[in-house]
């Protein structure tokens, strides 16, 4: 079952988390020529359709006996190579806003009132996050996280932030009246049980230093998402990308939900804009309710992301831009009703991009990551 080996003799000390977060198809894969077809008009970029054909399908079915005139103007595809262009991502969702709902469905009774009537400040559940991850022919450890939540009154401005930690800081627009900022805090870190490989004598003491690590999330009074930011311990660069990791599969449970009660058969589409792998992406959820046993809701989440400018912002990569761009996930997660986080969820995601160095335009660099978490959280 191993799929990989890691010797306490070859990495030390921060060196071996660095190498194993970084991946070596981030620092420099074998070249590969780009296609023929590679070039494309910078100035179509801007007009290329954002709708993931997919998500657009679903909600076409769903509408097509209410609203058969909007089902039959249908939706146009995603584009190609993955990558919007600003012009293009605000058309969508305008710089700053917060994440937009939009209901499909609102299922077969009996039905559920999901997510908080208003977010109120308060101490929050708590709960563990397992993560795991890939990154190009990397495997990195297997880390169990003890999150402890916290929810309080966004402060004025809280919701623009200029640091790295925020790279979709939105403008001011976004502090409306009653944003609050849920803080999920890193109160310790240790290697799981169970591990892809034998990890360096050493692996137990560094993960340990990711405690105190935070990620927080500035939404609405009902959960939409307007911002989000992380912060490493120790402001550690070598264990920053566990903890953006962490806030990658966070993001994807921080959903708002519908007005009105839903039940089987229910579903919407969120759409947002979210940092990944460092830069700035447009979203898309789709969200659907597969089962309710008592007070809780089942719930299927599909993700598609798009990027908004043709560059990444990992570490080592050298100036570059990207052709194509692929981000995807699946989860699955158990809400009861009423509450602002799922009890408990499991998700993967997966990233591919292939990225053409500034000084070698003929070469393709394929960079590629794959993330895998579960998490529980008891009140």
């Amino acid at each position: 079952m191993s799929q990989g080996r890691w010797s306490s003799g070859q990495w030390s000390g921060g060196q071996w988390l660095r190498v194993l977060a970084l991946g070596a198809c981030a620092l420099g894969c074998r070249g590969e020529a780009p296609p023929a077809a590679e070039k494309q008009p910078e100035a179509a970029a801007e007009n290329k359709p954002v709708v993931d054909q997919k998500i657009a399908s679903a909600m076409a079915a769903a509408q097509r006996e209410t609203a058969p005139s909007a089902a039959e103007r249908g939706q146009p595809a995603p584009p190609e190579d993955g990558v919007l262009g600003a012009e293009a991502a605000a058309r969508e969702l305008a710089p700053g806003s917060a994440a937009q709902l939009i209901l499909g469905a609102d299922g077969s009774s009996p039905k559920l009132s999901l997510g908080p009537a208003h977010l109120a400040a308060g101490t929050g559940p708590s709960g563990v996050l397992q993560l795991s991850s890939r990154t190009g022919g990397s495997v990195m450890p297997t880390i169990d996280f003890e999150l402890k939540l916290k929810t309080s009154a966004a402060p004025a401005g809280a919701a623009t932030v200029a640091s790295h930690e925020a790279v979709a800081a939105p403008s001011s627009a976004a502090s409306a009246e009653g944003s609050v900022v849920t803080r999920f805090a890193l109160v310790s870190a240790r290697p799981a049980a169970q591990q892809p490989g034998r990890l360096p004598d050493e692996a137990r003491a560094e993960i340990a230093k990711l405690k105190g690590s935070s990620i927080e999330f500035v939404t609405g009074p009902h959960g939409a998402v307007q911002s989000q930011r992380y912060q490493a311990a120790g402001n550690s660069r070598d264990l920053e990308p566990f903890v953006q990791s962490s806030a990658q599969a966070l993001a994807s449970l921080a959903l708002p939900y519908p007005a009105v009660p839903v039940g089987v058969g229910a579903f919407w589409m969120v759409k947002s804009r979210e940092p990944v792998q460092g830069a700035e992406a447009m979203v898309y959820r789709m969200v659907k309710v597969t089962g309710l046993k008592g007070d809780v809701a089942e719930l299927t989440v599909n993700t598609r992301r798009y990027l908004i400018t043709p560059a990444l912002q990992l570490q080592g990569l050298p100036p570059h831009r990207v052709r194509q761009f692929q981000s995807e996930g699946d989860a699955t997660l158990s809400v009861r009703a009423g509450a602002t986080y799922p009890s408990s969820a499991q998700l993967k995601d997966r990233f591919m991009a292939l990225v053409v160095p500034e000084e070698s335009p003929t070469q393709g660099m394929p960079v590629q990551s794959e993330l895998s978490a579960t998490l529980t959280l008891a009140p």
